[in-house]
């Protein structure tokens, strides 16, 4: 199970396209918060500033409904390497909330 204590840094609140850190570190897990309507796509690459270069994970599509808003991507003992850095974008037809938290070596 993801916990966010495991991470040392994060950035929460995020809501569109987004450069999380730069360098070298460990993605540990994303929570979203969808608006129970729209999924949500995401690709998450290995990128300091833009969404190219290498993914971390495959395209990952979070589901939705009014009564099941929230997801918890963990990546537990399976450690998620960046080199470059993370970029995080999304597709959604809606509104969204992402939380990222990571760990820079």
């Amino acid at each position: 199970a993801f916990s966010a204590q495991a991470a040392n840094l994060r950035s929460v609140g995020k809501t569109e396209d987004a450069a999380i850190t730069s360098g070298t570190g460990y993605l540990k897990g994303i929570i979203v918060h969808t608006d129970g309507t729209n999924a949500v796509t995401f690709d998450v690459y290995d990128n300091a500033s833009a969404a190219s270069g290498s993914k971390l994970f495959s395209t990952l599509t979070v589901t939705t409904s009014s009564t099941d808003r929230v997801r918890t991507i963990s990546f537990g003992d399976n450690e998620c390497l960046y080199v470059n850095g993370i970029y995080v974008n999304i597709t959604t037809a809606g509104t969204v909330t992402y939380d990222v938290y990571f760990e820079s070596k």
